[in-house]
């Protein structure tokens, strides 16, 4: 990758003319319809491939809207080593240690409540750095739970009763296509980080992360690659949807699945297979092609 040709396999992105190939020492995958499509776990192919990356000295991490209880098989699988970004940019993790959080204050996560109990099709979970606590009992969302492997704490009716429980993130979820409408209408004003995506594992629901102003994919990538030595240009990133451009914006090298939406493509300088097709798995070998491993591993 020392030329700015397209690499075999790979398609080019909206932004291919102004990438600059670099060795990649570490790259950050996003979960949900990147690492893995509607089963639990990473496939055997994508598995692998992130085995020979780690293998050539290429650190591994993953950026979600997940908590840490989310992602826990799936790390079980990989042994990915990180850092890690979860709760949508508002926490970084490496070798089990926070080293960097975000969190909402009360009267934000009050107002965030208030919004969700505005519309009978919209609910709200609130995060702690374990568990989650939710606006209304919404079998609706299950999907989601099961997804998370765990239930809510409790319904929440205002922040206080979080006691001084840090809270990295809220994440609204939207059951109809009206709903959606009204929840970005609703959020306009409010002074936040905002992400929206979906999974392949819960089909029809749709999500959008709520993060304190400036915690975001992006920002969180960046620090990691602080705590790493690496600079943003011996970065990579993939990602599929609209909280994933923020990182994409930051790195040397970022890649878009193929069964992203256009935006993304246009945010992308290349663009791999659709998830279904181990797109992931594509870019994690042809980085392989031109590792650079950090020093010490």
């Amino acid at each position: 990758m020392s030329e700015a040709t397209t690499p075999p396999g790979l398609a080019a992105g909206g932004r291919f003319t102004g990438w600059h190939p670099t060795p990649v020492r570490y790259v950050v995958c996003d979960v949900d319809g990147t690492l893995i499509g509607p089963a639990e776990l990473a496939t055997d192919a994508v598995a692998a491939a992130v085995r020979r990356a780690m293998a050539a000295g290429i650190r591994v991490g993953y950026a979600t809207g997940r908590m840490r209880d989310g992602v826990a098989a799936l790390q079980a699988q990989l042994g990915a080593d990180g850092p890690h970004v979860l709760h949508n940019g508002a926490e970084v993790r490496v070798d089990g240690t926070t080293i960097a959080t975000w969190s909402l204050t009360p009267d934000q996560v009050d107002h965030l409540l208030e919004i969700a109990r505005g519309h009978d099709d919209v609910y709200l979970e609130v995060y702690g750095t374990s568990g989650f606590h939710v606006s209304s009992w919404d079998e609706r969302a299950r999907p989601h739970w099961e997804l998370l492997r765990t239930e809510p704490l409790s319904v929440l009716r205002r922040a206080a009763d979080l006691g001084d429980t840090p809270v990295p993130k809220a994440t609204f979820t939207t059951f109809t296509a009206a709903a959606r409408h009204w929840l970005d209408a609703a959020l306009a004003d409010v002074d936040a980080e905002l992400g929206t995506a979906g999974s392949p594992r819960t089909p029809g629901l749709v999500f959008t992360n709520v993060n304190q102003p400036g915690a975001t994919k992006g920002a969180a990538v960046q620090r990691a690659a602080e705590h790493l030595g690496v600079p943003l240009s011996e970065v990579a990133a993939v990602g599929d949807a609209a909280n994933d451009r923020s990182m994409l914006e930051r790195v040397g090298t970022a890649v878009a699945m193929g069964q992203a939406p256009p935006e993304i493509h246009a945010a992308a300088h290349l663009v791999t297979g659709p998830v279904d097709q181990d797109g992931l798995a594509l870019v994690l070998d042809t980085l392989v092609g031109a590792a650079q491993p950090l020093p010490g591993t």
